[in-house]
């Protein structure tokens, strides 16, 4: 499995914090690392289940700010 290091930092609104914290405080997951992979993780599963196409995106987006 490949490591990739971001440029930059991510900046995350109080309530994703506040999710990803919640996730580690309930000892499912032991870091946000392992939070956002288990996210991607569900989100490619339901891409997979709705059957939308898989597209290499160039860079990831922000989405909210």
């Amino acid at each position: 499995m490949r490591t990739y290091t971001l440029p930059k930092n991510l900046t995350l609104d109080m309530t994703t914090r506040e999710r990803i914290q919640r996730q580690i405080d309930l000892g499912r997951h032991q870091d946000p690392v392992a939070v956002i992979a288990y996210a991607m993780m569900l989100l490619d599963i339901e891409e997979d289940w709705l059957g939308l196409p898989r597209i290499p995106a160039p860079e990831a987006r922000v989405l909210h700010h």
